[in-house]
């Protein structure tokens, strides 16, 4: 396998100030791709994951990407939307956004859309008409009585035929290498669309540095944004930033932005107050901590994680010595398949032998009361530990 050569400069802003880079353990290249067999889950490629800051921008990346390794296909799932709680988190924003732009009756436009569930969510509580592209979209081209268009490729501002009111971009500029480039290429798509709001939702890295949260790093995002950084390379790009906030307990930040004038474009250099080393050091600690909680709460016995998304994936390869015997998810496109790079089944949550186990950790605490709702109806009465 032949080995990757580091970035030596900042994919964001192309400075080549860049600190000293914090390897992890190689990981699966895809975090949330269907498996249907062991065999092919364990066959999953690995890759090094290095992690790099860039002391101009701050933005954090991975300096050996090999972003041909990620395969966005029919087969990547990522959706989030089986959970009543996430669900709700959905519907907040959505109805934000249209009450704040009045998009009732308009046209959206969702750069990077997955299976397209936001959209047609926002789309049925505006009444509007929306286009979604993405290479991972599975399904009819046109749904909702036409009202909603899917495309399964990359959108370019060649392609916009006519004005839209909102351009979406949500858990897309994480995925991206060139995230300099992309940021650019959709200001450019925002000017072929009239200039409409532009929404970018992605995860914050101080959520990630701030509760230590080693599992929250792997190779499919191969960029972690701070606010002061993802706006600073916004503006670079051309955008001026009209609302950024927290959201979804804060592991999240929601931006809004629209194309600069010229009495706008202002560069402040953001501070670079996130230290990768001061993370680093976290780490062992913190996995350290985790092991001791499982075992006093008795997963020698066996025990499970909730969640088959990128975090629930990203600690069953933090504890390849000793493995959940299941993954369990609501998810029912994941629910029979296996967690790339491992022979750990996913499971549904009435699995029968999720009772027997001694503990089961949930990835993610935003779902912990939904979680522990639904384990103790189905009959689990043993440990319950949220990561």
């Amino acid at each position: 396998m032949p080995r990757m050569k580091a970035k030596n400069k900042c994919p964001g802003c192309a400075s080549k100030r860049l600190s000293k880079s914090w390897r992890l353990l190689r990981q699966p290249v895809v975090m949330n791709y269907r498996f249907r067999s062991e065999r092919a889950a364990r066959a999953v490629a690995r890759r090094e994951l290095r992690l790099v800051q860039c002391e101009d921008c701050g933005l954090i990346f991975n300096a050996t990407l090999d972003s041909q390794a990620i395969p966005y296909d029919e087969h990547y799932e990522n959706r989030q939307c089986f959970s009543p709680v996430f669900q709700d988190h959905l519907i907040l924003m959505a109805d934000s956004l249209i009450q704040r732009h009045a998009l009732q009756g308009e046209r959206v436009l969702e750069v990077g859309c997955g299976k397209g569930d936001f959209l047609r969510l926002l789309c049925r509580r505006a009444r509007c008409r929306g286009v979604g592209y993405d290479t991972s979209y599975e399904g009819p081209s046109r749904v909702d009585r036409g009202r909603v268009q899917f495309h399964q490729r990359y959108l370019k501002a060649s392609d916009v035929k006519q004005p839209s009111s909102a351009i979406l971009c949500r858990h897309v500029v994480e995925h991206v290498g060139d995230i300099g480039a992309f940021l650019k290429d959709l200001a450019e798509i925002a000017r072929a669309s009239g200039d409409p709001v532009v929404v970018i939702e992605t995860p914050d890295f101080r959520w990630i540095d701030r509760t230590g949260s080693f599992w929250d790093l792997f190779y499919e995002h191969c960029n972690y944004f701070t606010k002061e950084c993802l706006a600073h390379l916004c503006r670079r790009a051309g955008f001026r930033v009209l609302l950024q906030v927290a959201v979804f307990g804060g592991q999240y930040q929601w931006l809004e932005l629209r194309l600069a004038t010229p009495r706008h474009r202002t560069r402040p250099a953001p501070p670079c107050s996130v230290s990768l080393e001061r993370f680093a050091a976290k780490t062992d600690a913190a996995l350290k901590r985790m092991k001791g909680r499982l075992s006093k709460a008795g997963a020698d016995c066996g025990w499970a994680i909730w969640g088959a998304g990128a975090k629930g994936v990203s600690l069953v390869q933090w504890f390849r010595s000793s493995p959940p015997r299941l993954v369990i998810d609501s998810n029912p496109m994941k629910q029979g398949g296996f967690i790339p790079g491992s022979n750990v089944p996913i499971v549904a949550p009435n699995d029968p032998r999720i009772r027997s186990l001694g503990a089961v950790l949930i990835a993610n605490p935003n779902y912990r009361r939904e979680i522990t709702s639904t384990l103790r109806h189905a009959g689990f009465t043993n440990t319950i530990l949220t990561a």
